[in-house]
């Protein structure tokens, strides 16, 4: 096979997306059919057989309510409207979304702030095809401390939830918590642990990013690191230096140095895409990896590099179909 029908054969599984939010925001607004519009010829496009599809609110606690469920909504209206679209709930669905080909949707919750302090509705969204979640966005909530407060894990309710999603069979996402919750979730989580989308503290450092020691903490459970479009930026100079932000300079191969330090890391089966497209969000892009379309390069670029096919499978999405066949009842 040539280059182009090799990245053809791939399976591409992109662990981390905000395309339910985006769907709210362009519903509120008036369009009729945002996802379609938008969405699924790009992702049909670069190859992608899953997503993993956000739940993501902004707001009062009542207005993370109801942007939770009408996201949820929304979702299940695509997934009913195309047979090409299939929300996975099961093992059966995996497998059917691979073998025919099909767009398949992991939802999961970024934040469990749509629970509204209430850890019963976890079992509603679990019952509409809910199989991830955060525990929290950056913020503290009922449940825990996100990474903008230095202090404070998990609290009781959110011990309690990570035994919950045990239970449902959820996987469980550090992605936006501190480090002390990072670590609660590590001691108490009897399955593996993932970061949906966080890149490597040491090249960026910024505590949405992940310590060397969080990284193989991960590994050793048999979970995965999304590679993460944001905080991706290499400082030649001192990569260490604590940083605040991006400064819009990100291009692919600044994404490809924190695909390769994790790999030397913690080796190729925990490592995966979680690429946090927000352009259709109004956030600047990394050059070169704007959008879903621009994915099969990340790949060529992978296998230019000298990264062997297997390998290259096992990052671009066999790694989270893994941890989706562990998980998944």
């Amino acid at each position: 096979m040539n280059l182009n029908e090799i990245i053809n054969d791939i399976i591409i599984v992109d662990g981390h997306t905000d395309i339910p939010r985006d769907v709210f925001l362009r519903k509120a607004k008036g369009e009729g059919n945002p996802f379609f519009d938008n969405h699924y010829t790009q992702l049909k496009n670069s190859g992608v057989s899953l997503v993993f599809a956000n739940i993501f609110t902004k707001g009062s606690e009542e207005d993370s309510l109801i942007q939770g469920l009408l996201e949820l909504e929304y979702m299940h209206k695509i997934a009913e409207e195309s047979e090409d679209i299939v929300i996975i709930k099961d093992k059966e669905d995996l497998e059917y979304v691979l073998e025919n080909k099909k767009l398949g949707l992991v939802l999961s919750l970024e934040g469990f702030e749509p629970l509204y302090g209430d850890l019963e509705l976890l079992d509603l969204y679990y019952r509409f095809g809910v199989r991830a979640g955060m525990l929290t966005w950056n913020k503290k909530n009922p449940f825990a401390h996100g990474n903008d407060e230095e202090k404070g894990g998990l609290t009781e309710l959110g011990f309690d939830a990570v035994k919950r999603m045990n239970d449902l069979g959820m996987i469980i996402d550090v992605s936006h918590l501190n480090d002390d919750g990072f670590w609660d979730i590590v001691k108490a989580n009897k399955k593996l642990t993932v970061a949906s989308h966080s890149n490597a503290r040491a090249l960026f450092n910024h505590p949405r990013n992940l310590t060397d020691d969080q990284i193989k903490a991960i590994a050793n459970s048999g979970g995965v690191i999304g590679i993460n479009s944001y905080f991706s930026k290499v400082d030649e100079e001192d990569p260490g230096k604590l940083r605040t932000k991006d400064d819009e300079t990100e291009t692919i191969h600044d994404v490809i140095k924190h695909i390769e330090y994790m790999v030397e890391l913690v080796g190729y089966d925990h490592v995966a895409l979680g690429l946090d497209f927000n352009m259709y969000l109004g956030d600047f892009g990394v050059k070169g990896l704007e959008s879903a379309e621009q994915i099969p390069d990340l790949i060529k670029l992978l296998l230019e590099r000298g990264h062997s096919i297997d390998n290259v499978r096992k990052i671009a999405g066999e790694n989270w179909i893994r941890v989706l066949r562990e998980i998944l009842i």
